[in-house]
């Protein structure tokens, strides 16, 4: 028998009980996710915690009721709470309901979980509901954000399409005025012809430039309207790079400017869009001849367990350091190419094509000491029912 005097005292064993009973009820009322708990087997709320009062409602309105016989009208109130709940009696499960306050005024969002545990025998339900009032709104102006973005995206992309062949028209007509007026030079003496010669290759220079930009103009708006075709194939990426480097760049310039390939890792089909992937690929390799002015230019294709690699360098002007964190913002050029022609335009459609591969691409430079640019593509990153193969 325990002595009056170690009953009394604050440290005995029921003393301590009731101290931890007082304070998990605290904690559980002070909760603010809405917490409680259903005797499966009589389908009966037994206990709720404070919070159900951000409903409107006291604990009494909730404690020891049992679903069915609760009036219809509460009931169909209550029907996603219901219907959740006792979905839940074989496994743990997680939704978004929404359930009305008691002055129906509105409907609040919730995340409902739900958790089985027994007890002495008897199987119990433990339900939370935790308010995401502020997740879903925030989660409906993202959604009304991203429409504004593509509204504007879509009108960007109509104003550049427009724009682009309202130029291409009069630098069309510039051209073929260029065209006649050489025609009739012929009927003058080759002394007099040349000025005239100088200066319409100049001109006719920089309508191809021109025309070059508007179609670089024309595919980076596309890419920005997410309206770029994406047509995978499955397919030998080696022996698409040695046609690319021969037919493009090998036939054109003297051997000791060719691209060189080397081919690492045991080689497999690739999924990739062989349009997309060319013009990367032309860009890239232009680039590498545009800024190098001797040297042959290296491509490396490196097969590994998940992904294949194509890095292709050149020997030439290299890139500032300050220059290499923009280089993939549109019309951007680093700060040593201000006397070589171009648009900045190239890397950033480059970066967009690879991004739809679900690739990436990265640079390697230093100034005066060449350039490395790489490719990452995912092997085998698109399922084989969407790809055709090539």
């Amino acid at each position: 028998m325990v002595p009056q005097e170690q009953l009394n005292s604050p440290h005995t064993p029921g003393s301590e009980l009731q101290l931890q009973l007082e304070k998990l009820n605290t904690i559980f009322n002070s909760l603010r996710e809405i917490i409680f708990t259903v005797d499966i087997e009589k389908k009966m709320i037994e206990n709720v915690n404070g919070s159900i009062e951000l409903l409107g409602y006291q604990k009494s309105e909730w404690e020891k009721q049992v679903f069915t016989e609760w009036t219809i009208g509460k009931r169909k109130k209550f029907a996603d709470l219901i219907k959740h709940a006792s979905r839940s009696k074989t496994e743990a499960t997680s939704q978004l309901v929404f359930l009305p306050t008691k002055d129906e005024k509105e409907l609040v969002p919730f995340e409902f979980s739900t958790v089985l545990y027994t007890f002495k025998g008897s199987k119990y339900l433990l339900c939370v509901l935790r308010d995401v009032t502020e997740r879903e709104k925030l989660l409906k102006d993202l959604e009304q954000s991203l429409q504004k973005e593509r509204e504007l995206n879509e009108l960007r992309s109509g104003f550049v399409s427009t724009a682009s062949h309202q130029f291409r028209t009069p630098l069309t007509i510039i051209q073929s005025g260029i065209d006649i007026m050489d025609m009739y030079l012929e009927d003058l003496p080759e002394e007099k012809q040349r000025p005239f010669q100088r200066q319409f290759k100049r001109i006719q220079g920089e309508v191809e430039r021109l025309q070059s930009l508007m179609s670089d103009i024309l595919l980076l708006g596309r890419t920005y309207a997410s309206r770029t075709p994406f047509q995978p194939e499955l397919r030998d990426l080696v022996e698409f790079c040695k046609e690319l480097m021969v037919q493009k760049f090998n036939n054109r310039y003297p051997i000791n400017r060719w691209v060189l390939l080397e081919v690492m890792g045991k080689e497999q089909p690739v999924l990739f869009d062989p349009k997309l992937m060319d013009h990367a690929l032309e860009n890239i390799i232009s680039n590498a001849y545009k800024y190098s002015e001797k040297g042959h230019i290296d491509m490396n294709v490196v097969f590994e367990y998940d992904k294949v690699s194509i890095a292709i360098t050149d020997h030439g002007i290299g890139i500032p350091q300050a220059d290499l964190a923009h280089l993939f913002q549109p019309f951007y050029r680093a700060s040593n190419t201000t006397e070589i022609q171009g648009t900045g335009l190239g890397l950033a459609i480059v970066k967009d094509y690879i991004d739809i591969h679900g690739g990436q691409i990265f640079v390697i430079s230093e100034e005066n000491h060449g350039t490395t640019v790489t490719i990452l593509l995912p092997l085998n990153n698109i399922p084989l029912s969407h790809a055709t193969k090539g």
